[in-house]
């Protein structure tokens, strides 16, 4: 049962979370929203795909925001508590951040059971629905548009070129065709025209409007014209291969099938340790979630006499040097490494670093775990101060 301090402490935590995620989520969507514009224009597609695209690439975004976002949060909230002396009071009477840990610990182990579902089974099937959609736009499954001014093969026997389009396609203007069979090939131009469906899927009709036909037969001494008023064409869509099903590769694998992928000896050596490797990671990044709270209180905590930002660039470096080190380690095991002696090993490190700081702040009297930081910089700050003013000529 949450207390009323609890619930304090939590609603301290969840502005700066869900600020964090916010403009997390904006800012590498609107970034890939550019991208997936222009992809998806090239290709000729309908532009309502690329939302269907960026659906499927949230659950990664939330993935990558989740833990940064954690760590802000705790890490703003215990420095506003510092801040306004509400931590003073709290640890006066009796309170101590082992006690304020516990809601912060609930809402980690909340977060990491929800990553646990987004790396675990929901984006192995979103990554795989989002290639799909590239893959359908490539291939034209997608319905893409004529391109304008250029000319465009329809299946393997009729080539297609227009001038203009208005009306969103319904209306065609300077239209050329050519189809060629066995015997020839026929010429058709025409002043302008429209795509009409049919009762077959796979078939569309083509009504063309005062134009002019050319049948160029191989068995005719020459050409045959023939002037219309209206003349309909039928084409047969190409009919586009099947995406491939998905266990493509260990990104599309749920961790249930990676963990028995893995072991499977039918599979080549490399596949199996690519498969070990993002199983482990996958675990590791969760479990994270629990060790980030002990990170984030003591980089939170400073005196608001002396309001430094200390706590927020060494904090962000070690997670963020942390990441890097994980994704390191992951192609390690793919060489060859164990997981235990790599990944695991950096994950114990980091648990104990973190564990270290949080002992330093909340049971050492008068505890900074940061002042050999604040000392190493008070030390070098004037020195470098004064050799920055003597490279760019400021005078003392």
């Amino acid at each position: 049962m949450l207390t009323l301090l609890d619930r304090y402490v939590l609603r301290l935590v969840m502005t700066p979370l869900m600020t964090t995620l916010g403009i997390a989520a904006l800012l590498l969507i609107l970034e890939r929203m550019l991208r997936l514009f222009d992809f998806v224009v090239n290709e000729g597609g309908p532009v309502g795909v690329v939302f269907e695209m960026l659906a499927n690439l949230t659950p990664h975004y939330m993935g990558l925001a989740l833990p940064i976002g954690l760590f802000l949060g705790i890490l703003v909230a215990f420095r506003n508590l510092s801040l306004s002396s509400e931590l003073d009071a709290l640890q006066t009477n009796g309170v101590g951040l082992g006690r304020l840990l516990r809601p912060v610990l609930m809402l980690a182990l909340l977060l990491m059971a929800v990553n646990v579902a987004l790396v675990g089974w929901v984006q192995p099937h979103s990554r795989y629905a989002y290639r799909g959609l590239v893959y359908d736009l490539r291939s034209g499954a997608l319905g893409a548009s004529i391109r304008v001014g250029e000319f465009v093969e329809i299946g393997d026997d009729t080539v297609l070129r227009i001038e203009e389009s208005h009306n969103q396609g319904s209306d065609l203007r300077g239209i050329f065709v050519e189809r060629r069979d066995s015997r020839g090939s026929i010429a058709v131009s025409a002043d302008r025209g429209g795509f009409f469906a049919t009762s077959d899927e796979q078939t569309v009709m083509l009504r063309l409007y005062d134009g002019m036909l050319i049948d160029l037969n191989e068995n005719q001494m020459k050409p045959r014209v023939l002037s219309f008023d209206q003349q309909d064409l039928t084409f047969r869509l190409p009919t586009g291969s099947t995406f491939r099903d998905r266990l493509g590769e260990e990104l599309e694998m749920t961790l249930p099938e990676l963990y028995r992928h893995q072991h499977d000896s039918s599979l080549p050596p490399e596949s199996r340790q690519r498969m070990e490797a993002n199983f482990h990671w996958r675990l590791m990044h969760s479990l994270t979630f629990l060790v980030l709270p002990l990170l984030a209180v003591p980089m939170g905590i400073t005196n608001k006499r002396a309001t430094k930002a200390t706590g927020f660039v060494v904090g962000l470096t070690l997670v963020i040097v942390y990441n890097e080190l994980m994704e390191a380690m992951e192609t390690l095991i793919i060489s060859g490494h164990s997981p235990f002696t790599t990944m695991w090993l950096l994950f114990a490190g980091f648990t104990i670093l973190s564990l270290y700081l949080f002992r330093v702040a909340a049971y050492k009297v008068g505890g900074d775990p940061l002042a050999w930081v604040n000392g190493i910089w008070s030390s070098i700050k004037t020195p470098l101060i004064r050799t920055t003013r003597r490279l760019i000529g400021v005078k003392d």
